[in-house]
């Protein structure tokens, strides 16, 4: 538990209680000292955390339990926020943020997220070039730091995802990076399943653009059975089509077929208007008709 991001949030219980800075710090410490703790410049005795929470007249068990469901919750708005970001969907974005305008960003990685957010729909709205955009992210997530890394969260994965995107000139080496620590297994990847799909998208997505064809079969794999051991659709569409297009390149005719088959067994599930889309997507990348395809497999099977 942080202890400075918990005095922070008693901060905010202290003037939604409407009690004055005044009446809280008198008797536990001076305003001085008080900034030097939020701050993080000066360690938090413990002691300090409970006689604020007497002040507050919370008990203290209660006052950490409140603290951290409250952290949970902020993340769960921050990521909803951040993939809203992500698709583009700016106005739900927005209305997200106005349904909770009150966000404390509790621990470094929220904020880190949500400033991220930030950056990335002003880029959307056109209000920083790619370049800008670029320069901004990186300084927000301590890029070179993070590259440095003998071990990987997934919230570095995810924002090294983001830099993947829209960085030509360090797409490659954060690929290799994400690679080297995938086969020794230092990539940390959290419980939750959408989130880890989302990065299994981006290294997938990108070894495809550098023609590592191999290297994407195996991802693919892996985050295909990731996907169905959590009992998800979500980007499974992706990871079937994008192994299908591996083994186009690679010219395995009869593992592509296989494999467009599959991905169009997701499609299937998905709703029209996605589904469509995406058949325009083969369409145009493959020359194939979806829909012809599966009569032509279908037919073939029945003989």
């Amino acid at each position: 538990m942080d202890i400075v991001n918990l005095l922070n949030y008693m901060e905010n219980l202290r003037y939604d209680r409407k009690m004055t800075q005044d009446v809280y710090l008198e008797g536990v410490i001076s305003q001085r000292q008080y900034y030097r703790y939020r701050s993080g410049e000066s360690e938090v005795p413990f002691d300090v955390i409970i006689k604020f929470a007497n002040k507050l007249q919370i008990p203290l068990l209660k006052l950490i339990s409140s603290f951290q469901q409250h952290s949970e919750k902020e993340k769960e708005v921050v990521k909803e926020y951040m993939n809203l970001v992500m698709n583009r969907e700016l106005t739900l974005a927005n209305k997200l943020l106005k349904k909770h305008p009150n966000l404390m960003l509790l621990d470094e990685e929220t904020q880190m997220f949500f400033q991220s957010s930030r950056i990335l729909f002003d880029f959307y709205l056109n209000k920083l070039t790619n370049e800008e955009m670029i320069e901004k992210l990186k300084e927000k997530i301590d890029f070179n730091n993070i590259m440095k890394k003998e071990i990987l969260h997934d919230s570095e994965i995810y924002l090294l995802g983001i830099m993947m995107e829209y960085s030509d000139d360090d797409r490659e080496n954060i690929l290799l990076k994400i690679e080297d620590l995938s086969q020794n297994d230092k990539l940390l990847l959290s419980g939750n399943a959408l989130f880890n799909s989302q990065v299994f998208f981006w290294i997938i997505k990108n070894l495809g653009r550098l023609n590592k064809f191999n290297e994407l079969i195996t991802m693919a794999n892996r985050a295909i059975k990731h996907s169905k051991s959590n009992f998800i659709y979500y980007l499974l569409e992706y990871f079937h089509y994008y192994k299908a297009l591996a083994f186009l390149r690679q010219g395995l005719d009869n593992k592509f077929e296989n494999e467009l088959l599959n991905t169009i067994y997701v499609l299937l599930q998905l709703d029209e208007q996605k589904r469509s889309k995406f058949f325009q997507v083969i369409k145009k990348d493959t020359d194939i008709s979806s829909k012809e395809f599966l009569i032509a497999r279908l037919k073939k099977e029945l003989e």
